[in-house]
């Protein structure tokens, strides 16, 4: 059986229930039967068909500006990309859906403006392998590696007797559902621009960062406490209100279809005031 996934609407056809339904049951019978192999690929093919409706329902949020409900599916689809590239063959990798996801998945966490992350700290008395029960010790490991999955299913450690110690605020999170922002008050213009142009998940794009000057004059809707557009941290005053040009960060996007002229301009994202 076969479906396209492109649209949310596909993702919510009753063949993908389908689909799932027995490709869980493959794997469930492969793995009574001993056939790892088969049991391990029904695994991987599952988590593929997730990891594009996760994409899809990402991109779908974009475009419904629902970012914090997008970030989230993004880090998801991060996680299950580790798993299943953890676990196949550089041959398989290059399936031309897979290798896109796996590109675009840091383009678009990139346009974010997020910044700023909580991380909690915790104690954790033991762990367990999530396949055998086995307690993991320093000295004592079962043969079960972390990440790697056996007869279809994957090997996680699993925590016991968690104690909070701390929560640190952090540029560079383990978790990058933790942010620490309020949506309301960011600025989502590149997510707005590229997502406009866009039709569905998997159209072809890419982009380039680099920078670009503009006469100092053009900044006077700046402040001059407010943090400087070349985006050093600083306040504008302190920094660059003195020079003659400011040189702030720019994306410039490529697209595998033509657009029309007048959408090439580039956006100025400081008024004249």
């Amino acid at each position: 059986m076969k479906i396209e996934l492109l649209t949310l609407g596909d993702t919510k056809k009753p063949e993908v229930n389908k689909i799932i339904e027995l490709l869980n049951a493959e794997k469930e019978k492969a793995a009574q039967n001993g056939d790892a192999i088969k049991a391990n690929n029904c695994w991987r093919e599952l988590q593929v068909l997730e990891l594009n409706i996760l994409f899809i329902r990402a991109f779908h949020n974009v475009k419904t500006k629902n970012y914090r409900g997008a970030w989230n599916e993004l880090e998801q689809c991060e996680l299950i990309y580790s798993f299943i590239r953890d676990n196949s063959s550089e041959e398989y990798l290059c399936n031309p859906r897979l290798a896109f996801i796996a590109d675009k998945i840091s383009k678009w966490q990139s346009l974010y403006p997020y910044c700023l992350f909580c991380s909690p700290g915790f104690k954790v008395g033991y762990y367990t392998c999530s396949i055998c029960d086995h307690k993991i010790r320093p000295r004592s490991r079962c043969a079960h590696k972390k990440g790697k999955v056996y007869n279809g299913q994957l090997c996680l450690h699993v925590a016991h007797d968690l104690e909070m110690l701390e929560i640190s605020m952090v540029t560079k999170p383990v978790q990058k559902y933790s942010v620490m922002h309020d949506d309301s008050t960011l600025d989502f213009t590149l997510l707005v621009r590229l997502s406009s142009f866009l039709d569905h998940a998997f159209e072809g794009w890419d982009l380039n960062w680099t920078t670009m000057k503009f006469p100092v004059e053009r900044f006077k809707s700046v402040k001059n406490e407010d943090k400087c557009p070349c985006k050093s941290g600083n306040q504008f005053e302190v920094c660059c209100m003195g020079k003659e040009e400011v040189a702030i960060p720019h994306v410039d996007f490529i697209f595998s279809k033509p657009l029309p002229t007048d959408t090439e301009a580039i956006t100025f994202p400081y008024d004249n005031g």
